[in-house]
């Protein structure tokens, strides 16, 4: 039972040594817009480091906050229009990790890429 219990704590401490830090995955992010693609068109969002939020699509804009729980980003709309939230929850929540300008990534059916600078619709 002790080996068990020593290897569970080694284990856990390992893995929190691994775990990027908040600023370690959002750096890449600041000044730079995320490119999300999914069945309902293009969406662009702009992170700022006060933990301020825009997203910019073909249909509505939409502000809030961020914040980064148990490896997801969390987007917390405010006053979200009605398009926005027949479609997504509030918060919407999404796995993120560490990414750099140019990567490409597909999370369910959205395809998200980090472009450099702020990218306009």
């Amino acid at each position: 039972m002790r080996i068990s219990i020593a290897a569970v704590a080694l284990l856990a401490l390992t893995s929190a040594a691994f775990a990027a830090t908040e600023e370690e995955i959002m750096a890449s992010r600041y000044g730079n817009t995320l490119v999300i693609k999914d069945m309902f068109g293009t969406s662009r969002v702009y992170y700022n480091r006060d933990h301020t939020f825009e997203a910019l699509s073909w249909v509505a804009t939409v502000k809030g906050t961020w914040k980064i729980e148990n490896g997801k980003m969390c987007l917390y709309a405010i006053d979200p229009p009605l398009v926005y939230r027949a479609k997504y929850s509030n918060p919407e929540c999404d796995a993120i990790e560490v990414k750099q300008v140019g990567d490409k990534w597909d999370i369910g059916s959205r395809h998200y890429e980090l472009v450099q600078g702020i990218q306009k619709p």
